[in-house]
């Protein structure tokens, strides 16, 4: 018996536009300062020591990729933006192919494998924000929880600094050798 088959149209639906803008640091802070707002105020993740610092970085190889540092009450990150008058897309390296949001735009949220120098390959996700348009986030510190300052937390991030150990807890001391003087200087505390 012979069945018909149903021929499937072979069309491939368009692929998902990128929204990539000049880089503009005051409309990163703009949109990371409307982040914040919208995260519940008393979040145990967020430092509110802390203000939103956006520091543009120098790029020594220009391969039209702009850096910038961004500094926010709940991580350091680094933003790299693709430079709109390149006229192409963004050289990131994916194994699957990128989705779109429901306008049509490469969608935030995936992470793929940027390219910012010849065969250097940065882990970054897609982002995408009304004021800024699409960039890209390598996260340099996941938590700024114990920093005083932005400056502190970036320098940290960036190895600049030892990253300072939080209070241990009293098993992490006791389970090791230490002298009388030790033992009263951790009593002490």
């Amino acid at each position: 018996m012979d069945e018909a088959i149903d021929a499937q149209p072979d069309h491939q639906a368009e692929d998902p536009v990128w929204d990539c803008r000049w880089p503009d640091p005051v409309a990163l802070k703009v949109s990371a300062t409307r982040i914040l707002r919208q995260m519940p105020e008393k979040s145990p993740e967020l430092n509110h020591n802390l203000i939103i610092t956006v520091e543009m970085e120098l790029n020594d190889d220009f391969t039209g990729e702009f850096r910038a540092l961004l500094v926010t009450p709940w991580a350091v990150e680094r933003i790299f933006w693709h430079s709109p008058t390149l006229g192409t897309a963004p050289p990131v390296k994916h194994a699957m192919s990128l989705d779109a949001d429901e306008s049509g735009r490469v969608a935030a949220g995936q992470g793929v494998l940027l390219e910012v120098e010849v065969d250097r390959l940065v882990p970054v996700v897609i982002a995408w924000e009304p004021e800024t348009g699409h960039y890209f986030v390598e996260t340099l510190l996941h938590h700024t929880q114990g920093f005083d300052t932005a400056q502190s937390a970036l320098d940290t991030a960036l190895g600049r600094t030892q990253a300072r150990m939080g209070p241990q807890s009293v098993t992490a001391v006791m389970n090791r050798t230490v002298s009388r003087r030790g033992l009263l200087k951790f009593w002490g505390r």
